[in-house]
């Protein structure tokens, strides 16, 4: 069972590491809808939570927060919410009736499965300019012949709970590339994962 677990971020790691170049972002590699009950969207209120103790948190939680918020969506952070204990060690029944206690119908749950560091070569000619580095800067950066960076690769699962089936109704699967960590790409993590849900329909975006 836990080879299982642990084999498709493995394997997006090894094939997403080959066309994700260190200069890409977050990109939604895997939806499955209606994974243990069917959605009954659209849903109204949304408590969003990163599942990792973690400084980047309060961060990426308030980053999803926002871009949910500036579709229309009433969203709020499980840090702002629960404190930093959160939900770790409860059982559905008392989340479905805490959540539902703060008027929520809905839950964001974001799980990091796995994170891969390399050092990746990136030849060209003297003093060749690397593409602008998306979501981070507007300029340019100029470097020699022959160079090596850094890349991070992130793994994460983003669970679309409905409080009151007490189910999970929507899964994704991201990867995040980016040579200076996924908190430097923070917006364009957020920006993947709310899309990714108001695509899916499950929430009327204004």
């Amino acid at each position: 069972m836990k080879a299982r677990k642990y084999a498709l971020p493995a394997l997006l790691l090894m094939l997403l590491s080959g066309c994700l170049s260190v200069y890409s972002n977050t990109r939604l590699v895997d939806v499955k809808p209606d994974t243990e009950k069917a959605a009954r969207p659209p849903y109204q209120s949304v408590v969003v939570g990163l599942l990792v103790d973690h400084e980047i948190r309060p961060l990426l939680e308030h980053a999803i927060v926002d871009r949910l918020r500036d579709r229309g969506i009433d969203a709020h952070a499980a840090l702002d919410v629960y404190g930093h204990k959160g939900i770790e060690g409860k059982s559905r029944d008392y989340l479905a009736q805490r959540m539902r206690d703060e008027d929520f119908d809905s839950a964001v749950a974001i799980h990091l499965l796995d994170k891969k560091v390399e050092d990746v070569h990136v030849g060209g000619g003297a003093s060749s300019q690397a593409p602008v580095t998306a979501g981070l800067t507007m300029q340019p950066e100029t470097f020699g012949p022959d160079f090596f960076i850094t890349e991070t690769l992130y793994v994460t699962r983003t669970d679309f709970w409905d409080v009151a089936q007490q189910a999970i109704v929507w899964q994704g699967t991201t990867v995040t590339a980016n040579q200076r960590g996924l908190e430097a790409g923070a917006e364009k993590f957020a920006d993947t994962i709310a899309d990714g849900l108001i695509t899916a329909g499950l929430f009327q975006a204004q």
